[in-house]
């Protein structure tokens, strides 16, 4: 049985300001893109995870903004993988690394005037997930 493991991340972007004019409520929307890629013999994957809050205006300039860009490498151990293991590892690599994301973007919102700020959680299903198989060129480490 395949097992995977987080070796590290690296925090690619992080992007925040806050024009709000006072504190109080603001109608925010959420946007989201995570992938995993494999190495070509499999061992490690990399795992990208990118989410963005930003408040919902009709105009191009936003008055409160917020994404954060991270990456997650992963060994993989325990024989050759199978679809449904990467299935599987899709949701544990984002289980793994979304909390690195929240916890970033949770401080620096903090220090920005909005102390109770959380990013959503995505819910992942590994019957949604799709193998590409065309995704699986090297994987940059």
């Amino acid at each position: 049985m395949a097992e995977l493991n987080m070796v590290s991340y690296k925090l690619q972007d992080l992007q925040f300001f806050n024009k709000l004019d006072k504190p109080g409520q603001v109608q925010l929307e959420n946007n989201f893109s995570f992938s995993v890629s494999y190495t070509p013999d499999n061992t490690r994957c990399v795992a990208k995870l990118y989410q963005c809050v930003k408040d919902k205006s009709d105009g191009p300039d936003h008055r409160f903004f917020v994404s954060v860009d991270l990456v997650g490498v992963f060994s993989v151990t325990g024989g050759p993988l199978t679809d449904e293991d990467k299935r599987d590892f899709h949701v544990q690599c984002y289980h793994q690394l979304f909390p690195y994301a929240e916890v970033l973007a949770k401080q620096v919102c903090a220090a920005g005037g909005m102390p109770n700020f959380m990013l959503l959680r995505q819910k992942m299903n590994r019957d949604n997930v799709t193998v590409n198989r065309k995704d699986q060129g090297p994987a940059q480490l």
